[in-house]
């Protein structure tokens, strides 16, 4: 219906940013429960069950890799929304779509743990996660041109900053997911060194580096997030 309070922007994004945090819990619980516990037809000695844990550590080292990319893209998408003020259905439908391939993650990794480094496991690791910075630029495009959904205030330097954002690690992942075709294992340490930079430089302070943005500055020098 024309001029309905259903095709008016709302004021506030709390229900979004409380849907994304739980979408990302359940994810992020997922991954554990996906690890399994060694099973055996009889109990185990110390030594056998430390050598069962031990073959695991592929399993866990994916593990890993996979928490810290669930971090990393909800950081990512908190950053985001602490300048959205209004949200409409297009942007609910976009914040789906970003939540839709941030909850396959889990499903790539336990291919990973089924199948070990091969190309496809590589390859559809790798998709997945430039699929997620690709819908989250698709998202603050959406909201952020003219200003429509964001604070009318807003720099347009942190405008352009997560636009830029998305294209940069969409850029980053594509060597990755290219170099699947030759070493697959080579692909998932490029994997992990792009989440580990992002947690070196957030951990730092260094939020121009990691969000690829302008943040502002503290009195002492040091980067700030938007939201400070």
């Amino acid at each position: 219906m024309r001029g309905s309070r259903f095709d008016t922007p709302r004021v506030g994004a709390d229900r979004l940013v409380t849907l994304t945090d739980g979408v990302f819990a359940i994810a992020m619980t997922i991954l554990v429960l996906e690890l399994g516990v060694p099973a055996a037809d009889r109990a185990l000695t110390d030594r056998e069950l430390g050598e069962l844990l031990l073959e695991m550590w592929p399993d866990f080292l994916v593990y890993g890799l996979s928490f810290m990319v669930l971090g990393m893209f909800w950081l990512m998408h908190h950053a985001i929304y602490d300048s959205v003020v209004h949200y409409d259905f297009t942007l609910q439908w976009l914040n789906i779509a970003f939540l839709l391939f941030a909850a396959l993650i889990p499903f790539s990794t336990a291919l990973f743990g089924e199948h070990g480094a091969t190309r496809t496991t590589a390859l559809a690791y790798g998709c997945n996660m430039l699929a997620i910075p690709l819908t989250g630029w698709a998202m603050w495009s959406y909201a952020s041109a003219g200003h429509r959904l964001v604070r009318p205030d807003l720099d347009p330097a942190l405008i352009r900053g997560p636009s830029l954002m998305g294209r940069a690690y969409a850029v980053a992942l594509l060597i990755p997911i290219g170099l699947s075709f030759v070493n697959p294992v080579v692909s998932f340490v490029l994997y992990g060194m792009i989440v580990f930079g992002f947690f070196v430089a957030t951990v730092s302070g260094r939020w121009d580096v990691a969000m690829v943005w302008p943040p502002g500055r503290r009195e002492d020098g040091s980067s700030r997030p938007p939201d400070e």
